[in-house]
């Protein structure tokens, strides 16, 4: 088995260091009506079946709304200056800083 010795990204790290802002809304890849908010902490909320639920890590707030596993740092977007960019292209911009 191969181990990464890169530290691990956190949307409460790139929040922290101002990329994203808490409050922001997410969009899903698939479908741009499926909206949540990203929160301070990193976590995204989502309204689902009239139900607010809060889901401390992209993929699992991904998985919950398609009932499957899926990668949720390519699954929500954000809709910046015009563009949507996934949640992996601020994780970059993090990492590149941080070097």
């Amino acid at each position: 088995m191969i181990y990464s010795t890169e530290p691990t990204i956190t949307l409460s790290m790139i929040i922290d260091a101002g990329i994203l802002s808490p409050g922001i809304k997410v969009y899903s890849v698939m479908n741009k009506q499926i909206t949540g908010i990203l929160n301070s902490d990193g976590s995204i909320t989502l309204k689902i079946k009239d139900e607010i639920k809060n889901f401390p890590f992209p993929s699992g707030a991904a998985r919950a709304i398609e009932n499957r596993s899926l990668n949720g740092w390519i699954y929500w977007q954000v809709l910046d200056s015009g563009e949507y960019r996934d949640l992996g292209f601020f994780r970059e911009i993090f990492s590149k800083r941080n070097k």
